[in-house]
């Protein structure tokens, strides 16, 4: 596992502000479609994320970039997520826009999640502290708030818990 420092530097050597209103052109990848239609308005999609819901006034804060962004420059967004929705992203596990594509593996994964029930709660309180970092053009599908653990006992919590979650289902596109 890399060390803080190591995963600061790595995350700064990509999470860069990407807002450029006017200067450039942000075309979204093909897949994006999978999730929103023509008219910008959201399809089924399914899934299963384990994710650290927000604090209410991060998620007012947000919803403030949010309607900065949607006022700046409303054609290059789909339809608005609902603010009670924010959240922060540990770790996908399954999605698909068709359910019955995933609906067995969403349910072993769950198994598995309960199973490791004990590991999680070895860890005490999973309260980890962030800032945020930038907000950055996510693989040409989104603009996504950067965060990082305040300090290495924070970093390390995140990823005892990542890691975790990581033998259930690993992820392939990243690694630590």
């Amino acid at each position: 596992m890399e060390n803080y420092d190591e995963f600061l530097t790595r995350i700064n050597s990509f999470e860069k502000n990407k807002i450029d209103f006017g200067r450039t052109y942000f075309t979204g990848k093909q897949s994006i479609t999978h999730k929103v239609d023509r008219n910008n308005t959201f399809k089924d999609f399914h899934g299963d994320t384990v994710v650290f819901d927000l604090d209410k006034a991060t998620k007012t804060v947000i919803s403030r970039l949010v309607d900065f962004l949607y006022e700046a420059t409303p054609q290059c967004f789909c339809e608005r997520l609902v603010s009670d929705t924010f959240h922060m992203t540990l770790h996908d596990l399954s999605n698909s826009d068709v359910l019955q594509n995933i609906s067995d593996e969403m349910f072993y994964n769950e198994l598995k999640i309960i199973k490791a029930k004990n590991r999680i709660e070895k860890l005490g309180n999973i309260r980890i502290k962030m800032k945020s970092n930038a907000i950055f053009n996510m693989v040409n599908t989104s603009l996504v708030l950067g965060l990082y653990p305040i300090d290495d006992a924070n970093y390390i919590k995140l990823m005892e818990l990542y890691s975790i979650i990581n033998d259930i289902k690993p992820l392939t596109c990243f690694i630590y």
